[in-house]
């Protein structure tokens, strides 16, 4: 339920042993790179809305496995929880569970889940699955420890019915991931951070921004710094984007290391590395900045031209490409979601996917469990 593009069937497909007997997707987008990257087998059931689902069609299935919308309980946006119809789909599952009764869900939220209005919206949840007879567990897992190069801290809840499954599928152990490091701080959206790290928590908006999946420093010799032209390995910004072949796995060009022009309430001056810089002058809303080591500039991520200049480099944000890359779908899953979707459409996509690395996971476990405990594949 909830599809999306399906990284639950993904992750659960890499395990084996598993085969999906229908899924609810509402947007006709997201269902189109959906079918576009699964196999969908005939007689699979498919319904757009989940309150359209009617559990007396459904055949009999041992997993159900949902995303239930977010955005109702994301510190984001502004967290009303059932007050928002986005949070009550979480009862569409309810009812679908409460007449099919498989042994297992593996749900997924965002962690503002768990403090929403003091613990009392999931406090309802966990009463919810209760009362349709599942013992929950719950954990909090981040993506960068699950072999992809991206921080994304999500709520997992699984939940069984038999007894014997207790303890044997969470907690779910990754490796350590790098960390997410920030060069230069401010307000989402003027954040820039080192390539070596992690990539900040994709986002369902748009890319245009730069900020809706992070700007990254690149074309620097961390080392030496930039002594040739050949040592500027440098994207562009997002304001050239519309030019780039998103569909490549490098975009970078060559330059000089060039001073940068700073703006003043007077006009524009260079500005060369390590001087203080004004990040954007619009009236009386003049932000001023002072740049840190061998940074000549900030612009801000509203202004025509975006990004920090670092002795000469250059930074971009993220290709649509390299953000599903993020949520760890493979490169031919990639190319035909790229082949028939807009780039708006796929930053909202993988944005909204779960990480299918973890879902494998926590799938191999309960695999393991389901043989443990039922004895049979």
């Amino acid at each position: 339920m909830f599809a999306g593009i399906g990284g639950f069937r993904s992750g659960l497909t890499r395990v084996g042993d598993f085969q999906c007997v229908g899924h609810c997707e509402i947007d006709k987008y997201a269902h189109a790179s959906y079918t576009a990257i699964h196999d969908i087998k005939e007689g699979e059931r498919y319904y757009p809305d989940a309150r359209q689902i009617d559990p007396n069609e459904l055949p009999d299935f041992d997993l159900l496995c949902g995303g239930f919308p977010c955005q109702a309980f994301s510190q984001a946006g502004k967290r009303q929880g059932f007050e928002d119809a986005r949070g009550t789909l979480f009862f569409e599952i309810a009812r679908v569970v409460k007449a099919k009764r498989p042994p297992f869900l593996l749900l997924e939220n965002v962690p503002g889940l768990l403090s929403h209005d003091q613990g009392r919206t999931f406090t309802t949840i966990l009463n919810a699955l209760s009362d349709l007879g599942y013992h929950v567990e719950w954990t909090v897992l981040n993506s960068k420890h699950f072999g992809v190069p991206q921080s994304r801290k999500r709520v997992f809840l699984i939940c069984y019915l038999d007894s014997r499954c207790a303890g044997k599928i969470l907690p779910v152990f990754g490796t350590g991931g790098k960390a997410l490091v920030q060069l230069v701080a401010g307000r989402q959206g003027n954040r820039v951070y080192d390539p070596d790290g992690v990539a900040c928590t994709q986002t369902c908006s748009s890319g245009g921004m730069g900020g809706k999946t992070g700007f990254y420093l690149v074309g620097i010799n961390r080392r030496e710094g930039l002594t040739q032209p050949k040592d500027t390995a440098t994207t562009l910004t997002t304001k050239a984007f519309r030019g780039i072949n998103r569909n490549a796995t490098q975009n970078a060009v060559l330059v000089e290391p060039l001073p940068i022009k700073e703006a003043t309430k007077k006009g524009y001056k260079n500005a060369l590395p390590g001087d203080s810089v004004n990040l954007g002058y619009a009236g009386s809303n003049t932000r001023r900045g002072r740049v840190g080591k061998d940074i000549a500039h900030t612009l801000d991520t509203g202004s025509s031209t975006q990004g920090v200049v670092q002795g000469g480099g250059r930074i971009r944000r993220l290709m649509p490409r390299e953000c599903l890359r993020l949520q760890g779908f493979e490169e031919s899953q990639i190319d035909k979601i790229l082949a028939i979707q807009s780039d708006t459409q796929v930053y909202k996509q993988a944005g909204n996917s779960v990480t299918v690395n973890v879902i494998e996971a926590i799938g191999r476990n309960i695999r393991t469990t389901w043989e443990e405990v039922y004895g049979r594949n």
